[in-house]
């Protein structure tokens, strides 16, 4: 009879890929891989369609930014639903509805009659379903893995993600080329099949859900008392947080890099887009293996660290070659400096506030993430983009330090 090994002894692939032993979580990554990528292709066949309606920056910032509105009001309310029903039945209505939306982006470009407003609109509705969908999707990974496997569940999850990046702009690029948005929008939408099949197939007796509180669930402001009152929890909050609003928002930039800068097109575009998907799958897999899992603390640090350091360099980057570098690198940043973060949070959080905790978390995330390419934007329609971006990543490696000053025990967390 063979005795299992202890993690931190095992063979590395098998602690980097250890949560897929588990089936539902296997289910949910693969279901999930498929429809993130039809996401990035909307994501950037949507940039694109606005920069060639309006050639502005600004614009480009403003469809980024509406779909911040709706975080707001709904956050408070989609933590509690989080945390009093189903997560699965959550996030497959959510998932449906995104569906029709990019059906919908679609049925309009293919039939020519696509404006600005039309993009505005539909962006506003989709961030009323994120908000609703986002804080259960990340609740939603200790039920498929249990409390021992998260943190490289998040990982592999953050994998998908960025996995999707790698194929996603590609795919994008070449579909806008040949047969125009439309079908990039139309293939999102029949992606979003793969998830919705992956929920459904799901065994239910697997999911280690977390008894409903139903009485503390009617408590809207609990996950905003609980970070408020914990040092560690403000302090990721915090970080990530600026992190969001100064230095995440630079995609919004790269089209305009690519064509202004770089002199390229579409194809372009996918490319640099591509590379920091690539970068950001190396981050994942480095993520979940062992030695990282068990430093999320130190982790997160350089990942918070080199993210705008490696930024200031990619804006000053003039050749496509070592823009590729860069953004690679930036791309593996990122995910050092997210995935620990998102795991160390949620294995502080109690069970039956984690869905709370994480709506804030996510509220955060997005909506400053989505103000910060507003004011990107307006500062690189004054300036220029590579100015615009060297400016706010400083402000970013400036902040991070200030966290990371004030909240030493970061560093230390495991």
């Amino acid at each position: 009879m063979r005795t299992a090994l202890p993690p931190e002894i095992q063979p590395a692939h098998a602690s980097t890929f250890r949560a897929l032993r588990h089936r539902n979580f296997r289910l949910w990554f693969f279901g999930q891989l498929t429809s993130l990528v039809g996401t990035w292709m909307q994501t950037i066949a949507q940039n694109w369609l606005v920069y060639q309606l309006t050639g502005s920056a600004w614009d480009l910032g403003v469809v980024n930014f509406v779909g911040a509105i709706p975080l707001v009001p709904l956050t408070l309310h989609a933590g509690a639903i989080a945390d009093r029903f189903s997560k699965r039945r959550i996030i497959f209505l959510a998932q449906a509805s995104m569906m029709t939306l990019a059906f919908v982006l679609a049925i309009l470009c293919w039939m020519g009659v696509v404006r600005l407003w039309h993009v505005i609109g539909l962006a506003f509705l989709l961030g009323a379903v994120q908000a609703i969908d986002t804080p259960a999707r990340q609740a939603f990974v200790i039920e498929l893995v249990g409390r021992e496997d998260l943190a490289n569940a998040i990982a592999l999850n953050s994998g998908t993600f960025h996995g999707a990046r790698v194929v996603g702009p590609a795919l994008a690029g070449i579909l806008v080329a040949s047969l125009g948005v439309s079908g990039a929008f139309f293939l999102n939408g029949v992606s979003f099949l793969a998830v919705l099949g992956a929920l459904f197939l799901m065994d239910a007796a697997l999911i280690h859900r977390a008894q409903p509180d139903r009485k503390s669930g009617n408590d809207l402001w609990g996950g905003v008392r609980y970070i408020a009152g914990n040092r560690a929890p403000r302090g990721i909050v915090l970080l990530i947080s600026l992190s969001a609003l100064l230095a995440m928002p630079y995609y919004v930039l790269v089209p305009i890099y690519a064509k202004e800068v770089l002199g390229g097109g579409a194809g372009v575009y996918g490319g640099l887009m591509s590379a920091a998907g690539v970068g950001a799958v190396l981050g994942s897999l480095y993520a979940a293996t062992g030695g990282a899992v068990r430093r999320k603390g130190a982790v997160l640090t350089a990942g918070s660290l080199s993210f705008p350091l490696l930024l200031i360099a990619f804006s000053f980057s003039r050749s496509y070659p070592l823009s590729l570098f860069f953004i690679a690198a930036i791309g593996f940043a990122f995910v050092i400096q997210n995935a620990p973060a998102n795991s160390l949070l949620q294995s502080l959080v109690p069970d039956h506030l984690r869905g709370r905790v994480m709506a804030i978390y996510v509220s955060l995330f997005l909506g400053l993430m989505r103000l910060g390419s507003l004011l990107v934007g307006l500062l690189a329609s004054a300036t220029s983009a590579t100015t615009a971006l060297a400016i706010t990543a400083a402000g970013s490696l400036a902040a991070c330090l200030l966290v990371i000053g004030k909240f030493p025990e970061l560093r230390r967390m495991e």
